[in-house]
């Protein structure tokens, strides 16, 4: 799998930009995508309607940043065009796999769309970088030094392997709903509003401040998962829909935030 021919896969800019510096001569997908929120129904379909509307329901929220919903439909669609091209051409995929919920869904719907002759493997990257948080690892905290031991080292999948990884893919199509982690090698779900009590809490406890620093203090937090600030700042500003919170607007970027 480490040939020329192979199309390597892995989320997060960071990452990818590493990678292509340390395979120049081969083809690095960065996957834009975060299949560890929200509905999965049609997220591997080529018009995911729902899971579109799902991403701009964040987007949206996210008022302060103006067209950050049009740059993210932009790399979106780029990124599905080049993965649905590499399953019909049948091409070799390999994929860089961190430790998170989004990662063994990435890995499931990758089972279950390639065909049975298409070459899939993995390069497992926990425990084999000299970064973490709070024990896990994703893609992008890896820079070009801490991926270069991992070259070569890819392994294969069996056919028994991806049968049982498709197989989850599809249970999760049908099931998933909201915020989910992985815990113990296991898929677990959890409701979209799993982080609201944690961003409530401590604006009791430290008061008004950033909506920035609030998420980077929850994210902080949070042992089990890696939570990005775009899902946390999404959070608040239903927060504040509900007339829990008051999002007060600044000359630039995110807002204030207080309890109401």
């Amino acid at each position: 799998m480490s040939g020329d021919s192979s199309l390597h896969l892995l989320t997060g800019p960071a990452g990818a930009q590493a990678l292509r510096q340390l395979l120049p001569a081969q083809e690095v997908l960065e996957v834009v995508e975060d299949f560890a929120h929200g509905p999965l129904a049609d997220a591997d379909t080529i018009d995911p309607q729902l899971r579109l509307a799902w991403w701009n329901r964040l987007w949206w929220a996210l008022n302060w940043w103006p067209d950050l919903d049009e740059a993210f439909q932009r790399d979106y669609w780029q990124c599905r065009k080049r993965l649905f091209r590499a399953f019909s051409q049948r091409q070799p995929l390999c994929l860089w796999l961190g430790d998170g919920a989004h990662d063994r869904l990435l890995l499931d719907m990758l089972c279950a769309h390639a065909h049975a002759a298409q070459p899939l493997a993995v390069v497992e990257i926990s425990g084999r970088v000299p970064c973490s948080h709070h024990g896990y690892v994703a893609l992008g905290m890896c820079d070009a030094d801490a991926l270069r031991p991992l070259l070569g080292t890819a392994r294969r999948l069996s056919a028994e392997q991806r049968q049982a990884h498709a197989a989850e893919w599809a249970h999760w199509q049908q099931q998933g709903q909201g915020w989910r982690e992985l815990h113990d090698a296991a898929l677990v779900e959890y409701p979209a509003s799993c982080f609201d009590a944690a961003l409530l809490e401590a604006l009791r406890r430290h008061g008004p401040q950033p909506a920035a620093r609030l998420a980077g203090w929850v994210m902080g937090q949070h042992t089990t998962a890696f939570v990005p600030d775009n899902y946390l700042l999404w959070r608040l500003s239903t927060l504040a829909d509900a007339g829990l919170v008051v999002l007060m607007p600044q000359p630039e970027g995110p807002p204030e935030v207080a309890l109401r």
